[in-house]
């Protein structure tokens, strides 16, 4: 090496040396605390070499130095981040300057730790939200950073509780999720929102609220709210909207049970993610539909009682220490029993679930799956799952639509959701409905409104009628005194101003004003512009008048009109006669047409019961012509035509009658004082006062000579009245019961029921076979195309007669009634020895055979019979 790179690497070794000396020199100075000679090195040693650690350890203890003027604590922590930054690439050299001046790498720590006590103790002198925030956010790696979370978090806690907002409460939960008081912001918030936001009860506001706060946890307090809101008026597609928007299996089940009991569940209609409630809940209501469909009857026994089906087998639970008295005549039905069990008065379901315990008078099933509650007079009602609708402090309650509950308290009535949701309050005298439209009253003036206005919360009214008469389920009329109104399904007011009355018996509606009349177009919901002088109408044809000139129209005005008639005449319910000039027309509904002249004698023939067909006869020089439909059928001489059937027409001719054909062919002589209309093509005719019958189906006269009209026995036999008494007679002219009866009833087509000389018998028609006799009495039990049974009294003692077995239980009871079903009976019989105070009972099958049993003392048959 040469002399001048020698001295070179010398010079540079004296500069290191120089350096390192001037940064131990400074922090000399700094414990000197000369800090302004300390400063000059910190300088000249940073401009030499800004990444030595060493020199930003200096500058961080020349800034923290307390009696420094110049101190900064945040400066000092900068310093000594930067000073530990560099650590980790320090050079051999930057090591050397460090064990010369004592300093290592836990000298930096421990620095850094009081620069950061520090910090935070300027913090606590302050003890602000701001200071702690300073603190936190330049000071993240101190130790003391969890208190001073903590104290920022109470003073932070302190002002949102004195604001007392839900938006306050938010804030703090989002920006302090860590927070002790994060709990408690968040019960507090999640309460103030619920309530604010829920507040005004509208459902509107509660599903908003749930979209906007899907997580609150008083979620399921507000689905039960919407709930309530939703299906109160038992609307089903507003329930089934329910069931599909919210995932609730508690509420989906109450709202599958509305949907099933007030008419049914459209199962397509669900969402997918409801198939696993639903199916479980048609599993349940399957099961329950079996038990309801079982016809019971009570059983005494020991003092409890039991219940049986129609085979005679046990069911339900129990036994019972008491049940209703109704009970105690059989065919029980309701699917809500009342019992007492364990002391307690109780409604149990047929699975013996119960859905009501406690006092009780009685209670009404209402339908719907809502029942009435008596308790001590008072009435509440619950559903058949036993939830609450009303309490126990109303007069009267029902139904109405099958969907809002009517209460009455302190004589006023009012309306209630099935989720006990009111609607009016009790300030009516009555509420009924018209149709589809609810009306309400109070001293005797009436108001109109309609179930969505009773839904969407309407609280007021409006009482303005004397009555009020509905006209079909589109429209109802109110009446004052002076005027009528024509209201529409949406409570529009749809008749003129001043309308004095409303005509609404014919296709088309017209309304008289003062002034004239208009015509109202029920497809368009409006009246006419103009005003008619005049209005004729039948029903199938409408004329008008204005200005002297008539117009004729079919019966909804649909078709075009028949203009510049100068007279018009409506006849009968549908034929029209109409004169341009001197040219006279007849118009039938199939707008065919017959010629008339001014004068002639005209005359519609129909049958009592409105048909299609329409005819109309004229009278001309004598001789009668009979159109039909506007094509003529046959003329005749006769002097009058009168309707029989279609295709029989009667003929008078003096005073007597006759019947003809379609054509006008005589089938029936004229030689009868009277002929009725035709029911099932047979007339009744009278002769000379004596009664018969004409079939026009064989065209043959029944006998001649009975007292009274012929009644209708079946198809084939009619009860005829003759001198003796009643019989029957054949529709083929034979006599099957000779006339020796005071009274003949309907047995089957093969019997009947007779009575004479004060007592009835069974006896067979086509034969003189007699099957029981004696009878003093009877009542039916069984009256149906599959069952027929009467409980026949002989010598005051009692037994059943079955249509096909004859005498299934003998005439030896007391007393004996049906306690099973009218399809199939089960027969309660009572046999008495007062001697002993002794009763027993027997059971029968519906065939007569023996079930069970029992023998009671008077006391105790007093609990089991009936007495009905």
């Amino acid at each position: 090496m040469n002399k001048s790179k020698y001295i070179l690497l010398l010079l540079l070794c004296m500069a290191h040396v120089l350096l390192a000396d001037r940064s131990k020199q400074a922090l000399r100075a700094i414990e000197k605390e000369d800090y302004e000679k300390a400063k000059e090195y910190l300088i000249r040693s940073y401009d030499v070499d800004s990444l030595n650690p060493l020199v930003s350890y200096a500058y961080a203890k020349f800034y923290v130095a307390p009696s420094n003027e110049q101190g900064d604590l945040d400066t000092a922590h900068d310093y000594i981040l930067a000073g530990m930054n560099m650590l980790p690439d320090r050079t051999e050299d930057h090591s050397d300057e460090m064990d010369k001046s004592d300093v290592t790498e836990e000298s930096f720590s421990v620095l850094k730790m009081y620069i950061d006590s520090l910090a935070y103790q300027r913090a606590v002198a302050v003890d602000e939200i701001e200071a702690y925030a300073f603190f936190i956010n330049h000071y993240p790696n101190a130790e003391e950073l969890g208190l001073a979370k903590s104290r920022r978090n109470e003073l932070q806690f302190r002002v949102i509780v004195k604001e007392g907002t839900w938006e306050a409460y938010q804030d703090f939960v989002l920006r302090y999720p860590e927070a002790a008081q994060y709990a408690e912001a968040k019960e507090r918030f999640d309460r103030l929102v619920f309530e604010e936001k829920t507040r005004s009860n509208q459902l509107a506001d509660l599903e908003q609220f749930l979209v906007d706060f899907p997580d609150t946890p008083y979620r399921d307090e507000v689905e039960t709210m919407i709930y309530q809101k939703k299906v109160a008026g038992l609307l089903a597609e507003d329930i089934m909207d329910f069931v599909n928007h919210y995932q609730n299996p508690r509420l989906t089940q109450k709202a599958l049970g509305l949907l099933y009991h007030s008419g049914g569940i459209d199962a397509d209609q669900l969402a997918s993610f409801n198939r696993t409630v639903y199916h479980h809940f048609m599993d349940s209501v399957a099961a329950l539909e079996a038990l309801n469909a079982v016809v019971l009857y009570p059983f005494y026994k020991e003092g409890k009682y039991a219940f049986f089906d129609l085979e005679g087998s046990a069911f339900l639970g129990g036994p019972y220490e008491d049940i209703s008295f109704s009970y105690l005549c059989g065919g029980v039905e309701e699917e809500v029993l009342e019992v007492k069990q364990n002391g307690l008065y109780q409604l149990i379901n047929r699975a013996g679930t119960v859905i009501y315990e406690g006092a009780l008078d009685s209670y009404r099933d209402l339908g719907n799956g809502i029942l009435a509650v008596i308790k001590e007079g008072k009435e509440g009602a619950i559903t058949l799952t036993g939830d609450l609708i009303l309490p126990n402090v109303y007069e009267k309650i029902d139904v109405l639509d099958d969907r809002l509950i009517v209460f009455q308290q302190d004589g006023k009535k009012g309306l209630a959701g099935i989720t006990g949701q009111v609607f009016l309050e009790p300030a009516y005298d009555d509420i009924y409905l018209e149709g589809s439209f609810w009306v309400v009253e109070v001293d005797g003036v009436f108001g109109v409104t309609s179930l969505d206005e009773i839904l969407h919360d309407q609280r007021e009214i409006e009482l303005a009628y004397e009555e009020v008469e509905l006209i079909n389920e589109d429209y109802i009329v109110g009446y004052t005194a002076d005027h009528e109104f024509l209201i529409n399904g949406g409570l529009q007011v749809v008749s003129p101003e001043a309308t004095i009355s409303i005509n609404t018996l014919y296709e088309t509606w017209v309304f008289r004003v003062e002034a004239g009349y208009y015509v109202y177009d029920k497809k368009f919901g409006h009246y006419s512009e103009l005003i008619y002088d005049d209005i004729l109408q039948n029903y199938e044809w409408i004329g008008l008048n204005a200005k002297g000139a008539w117009s004729v129209h079919n019966k909804s005005m649909d078709d075009e009109p028949i203009l510049n008639i100068d007279s018009l005449k409506l006849i009968g319910d549908d034929i029209a006669i109409v004169f341009s000039g001197e040219r006279g027309t007849a118009i039938f509904p199939n707008k065919k047409v017959v010629e008339v002249e001014e004068g002639e004698y005209l005359q519609t023939v129909s049958s009592s019961r409105r048909t299609e067909v329409h005819y109309l006869v004229i009278r001309r020089d004598g001789i009668l012509y009979l159109y039909k439909d506007g094509v003529l059928q046959f003329r005749c001489d006769y002097d009058e035509i009168g309707f029989v059937a279609d295709g029989v027409f009667s003929v008078k001719e003096g005073n007597k009658y006759g019947a003809v054909d379609a054509k006008g062919k005589l089938i029936m002589k004229v030689n009868y004082d009277a002929i009725s209309e035709a029911k099932d093509g047979v007339s009744h005719v009278l002769l000379d006062g004596e009664f018969g019958a004409f079939d026009f189906n064989k065209r043959q006269l029944l006998t001649i000579g009975f007292q009274e009209k012929f009644r209708r026995y079946n198809e084939a036999l009619f009860v005829v009245k003759e001198e003796d008494g009643y019989g029957l007679l054949g529709i083929d002219n034979q006599q099957r019961i000779d006339g020796v009866y005071d009274q003949i009833e309907y047995w089957t087509d093969s019997a009947v029921l007779a009575h004479r000389n004060g007592q009835w018998e069974v006896r067979a028609i086509y034969s003189d076979e007699v099957y029981v006799s004696g009878i003093d009495g009877y009542q039916y039990f069984s009256d149906s195309s599959s069952v027929k049974t009467i409980e026949v009294r002989i010598d005051n003692k009692y037994g059943v007669y079955h249509a096909e077995r004859g005498l299934i239980i003998p005439a030896v009871f007391n007393d004996i009634y049906n306690v099973g079903s009218l399809q199939q009976n089960v027969y309660f019989a009572e046999r008495v020895f007062p001697e002993g105070d002794f009763y027993v009972v027997v059971y029968y099958d519906a065939t007569g055979n023996k079930i069970r049993s029992e023998a009671y003392r008077g006391n105790e048959y007093e609990l089991i019979v009936c007495d009905d």
